[in-house]
């Protein structure tokens, strides 16, 4: 099975990269994020005439989030439960892998930016993180195998970008924003994309300002992560840079795994 994950900036505007993207890569699951449309606006015909149901939680003009699938799911979660999120960033299901018994939450997630670090965006995003870390904490307490994915708008750490010093006053490095995402590991997530691919190979965003991509100005903000038991499936980690470089590309790039099925 393959699993990727990718933050399209607009589906719409970018719905020619996501087909010609999936029409090469073919996923059996994409996980999309920055919808920036309703569910209304989002382009289903057109995924399905390639094969692929959709999944979609979406918002106007601003975040959203998908999942499409060539198998039928049932989605559990359209907001972290128990918490009142007014914003589109979170769509959960489950998938079965032959080799773990319980189904295996498969999470999708647009974390806040949460820029400037002084306002409360910054709030909003490490309380968002709390809520997030508590309800997987609930999960993991029943050993349910988990993976999430998607855009975490977090530098886990300094080797993760091409310039700290760039980033000391950024929301996704900041001392808090870690603190969250090293919580979230230590419950027992192995982070795919730093185990599998070599440090500064598996950047996944270059900024749109100053020639990011052109520079090769990277930092690693797109991630997978899974609990033991799926862990041991996994087969290979890929960052496709080829959509990054496309005429109007994303700024993110898409990140597949595949596992043993």
């Amino acid at each position: 099975m393959k699993i990727s994950t990718w933050n399209v900036n607009s589906v719409n505007a970018r719905i020619e990269h996501l087909e010609k993207f999936i029409k090469k890569d073919q996923s059996d699951i994409y996980l999309l994020q920055e919808l920036k449309t309703v569910e209304d606006g989002f382009p289903k015909e057109l995924i399905k005439s390639m094969g692929y149901k959709s999944y979609v939680n979406g918002q106007k003009a601003w975040n959203g989030v998908a999942i499409l699938s060539k198998n039928s799911l049932e989605v559990k979660n359209l907001s972290i439960p128990k918490y009142n999120d007014p914003n589109a960033r979170f769509i959960e299901t489950e998938i079965k892998l032959k080799k773990i018994k319980k189904k295996v939450k498969l999470i999708n997630i647009y974390l806040p930016n949460g820029n400037p670090i002084e306002t409360e965006k910054f709030d909003y995003k490490i309380e968002w993180m709390k809520k997030l870390n508590k309800y997987i904490k609930d999960l993991k307490d029943n050993n349910i195998p988990i993976i999430i994915a998607g855009d975490f708008n977090v530098i886990p750490s300094d080797d993760d970008v091409y310039s700290p010093e760039n980033f000391k006053n950024d929301a996704c490095a900041h001392p808090l924003t870690r603190e969250q995402y090293r919580i979230l590991i230590n419950m027992g997530f192995t982070d795919l994309v730093k185990h599998f691919i070599e440090g500064k190979t598996n950047w996944t965003f270059w900024g749109y300002r100053g020639g990011g991509w052109q520079k090769g100005n990277g930092l690693r903000i797109d991630h997978f992560l899974t609990t033991a038991n799926v862990t041991d499936l996994i087969k290979k980690v890929e960052v496709n840079r080829e959509p990054r470089g496309w005429e109007k590309a994303s700024d993110h790039t898409p990140v597949t795994i595949t596992l043993e099925d």
